[in-house]
């Protein structure tokens, strides 16, 4: 089913209801790479350079707050993608001049800065360990640890274990500036500001 087509048909269904609808008509098993393209519909939809009608606009808003949030509740997607993606709608909603109001309290600066940071797969002290456990493999690695120029290769695993996860909290943290400064909370900022003095260790 094309991208376009479903965003259509959600578009006349109560928000409550677009999760088991989804789920009802999803291709098989959609890959990450059908949510993103459904992510990157919906975030050319709510970009205030396009002057839709507002009243489209929220909607929009709303249906990629309960598509980006299915979409991590079903594993479809990795939570720190989604934290990401979450983030860039908070991010692009703050554009809006007039701001545009009623959107859902997830897409306020606050609240997805919550939601990213709540889904984190590691926590600071785990990511500084990690990052010296990565940084200790590359300066210890062989010739083996690089891919050949020009031959098939197979990926050692192993040597990689917790790689993933320090690359979904690059992922977030790459994210959070595009928000903090309008963050309202002194707790929100203060989590904000302990993560980001750690990225220059990643």
């Amino acid at each position: 089913m094309e991208i376009e087509n479903i965003l259509y048909e959600i578009r006349e269904i109560p928000v409550p209801d677009i999760s088991r609808w989804i789920l009802d008509r999803l291709p098989g098993e959609a890959s990450p790479q059908w949510w993103r393209a459904v992510f990157e519909s919906l975030e050319t939809s709510v970009s205030p350079a396009r002057g839709a009608d507002p009243r489209q606009v929220r909607r929009d808003f709303e249906i990629g707050v309960e598509v980006v949030s299915l979409a991590v509740s079903t594993g479809s997607v990795g939570p720190a993608v989604g934290a990401y993606w979450m983030l860039r709608l908070a991010a692009i909603a703050l554009r809006f001049n007039p701001p545009l109001g009623g959107l859902p309290a997830l897409l306020s600066p606050d609240g997805a800065a919550s939601w990213a940071l709540s889904r984190m797969p590691l926590s600071r002290d785990q990511v500084i360990e990690e990052s010296e456990s990565r940084k200790a493999a590359y300066l210890a690695a062989g010739d083996d640890f690089y891919a050949p120029v020009g031959q098939d290769f197979s990926v050692n695993h192993e040597a990689r274990t917790g790689f993933p996860e320090l690359q979904d909290v690059e992922l977030v943290l790459s994210a959070l500036p595009w928000i903090s400064s309008a963050v309202k909370s002194a707790d929100v900022k203060q989590s904000i500001d302990a993560w980001m003095n750690i990225r220059d260790l990643l």
